[in-house]
């Protein structure tokens, strides 16, 4: 579940529907995207090579957590700066939570897994606790990139035709009042 998540907010790592990637924004974004890729991957190997260490044992020592908690954040933290190189194209306020939102939520779960192993809790409820906070983000960014005014869930047929009928009259009062505007123009002319 961990692993599919972090998948998903990799491949989802701009935080926008329309972006200038790293690469092709400018050479420092692009040298900085390159080398970001460095520490997330020890971070991963870290907490995979104590995931392994995790699951074969119910007691484990207090820096198997430490690996598996700070690996897991510094990951998380990393793909935060990741999604920080690329350059957002969508309008401001089109989206029902901003990039920076989105981008600083990453920032704050990757500083509470970082903290995890403070809690001493137990293995299971270590990975469980990621599992659940990296869920959490999935479900927060793919919300989160909607766009404002759209509907959660697929309209049926009837509703599509009403939602179509709204803008239909939206369209027509835009265009009432911008001849209603031409027409005061001319008359103060």
């Amino acid at each position: 579940m961990i692993a599919f998540n972090f998948c998903w907010l990799y491949f989802d790592a701009e935080c926008s529907h329309r972006f200038l990637h790293a690469l092709r924004r400018h050479w420092f974004t692009g040298l900085t995207f390159t080398n970001l890729h460095y520490p997330l991957s020890a971070a991963l190997i870290l907490a995979g090579a104590a995931t392994s260490r995790m699951t074969q044992e119910d007691e484990v020592t207090e820096a198997i957590n430490w690996y598996f908690g700070g690996g897991l954040g510094v990951a998380m933290f990393t793909m935060a700066l990741i999604g920080f190189t690329h350059r957002n194209l969508d309008p401001t306020g089109t989206t029902r939570l901003g990039r920076n939102t989105q981008l600083g939520l990453r920032c704050a779960v990757g500083v509470v897994m970082i903290c995890l192993p403070l809690s001493k809790l137990n293995p299971l409820e270590m990975m469980g606790t990621c599992a659940g906070l990296t869920s959490f983000l999935v479900v927060e960014e793919t919300f989160g990139k909607l766009h404002r005014g759209e509907p959660i869930s697929k309209p049926n047929a009837s509703e599509q035709d009403l939602h179509a009928q709204r803008n239909d009259e939206i369209t027509e009062t835009t265009s009432k009042v911008g001849e209603t505007k031409e027409g005061l123009t001319r008359k103060a002319d």
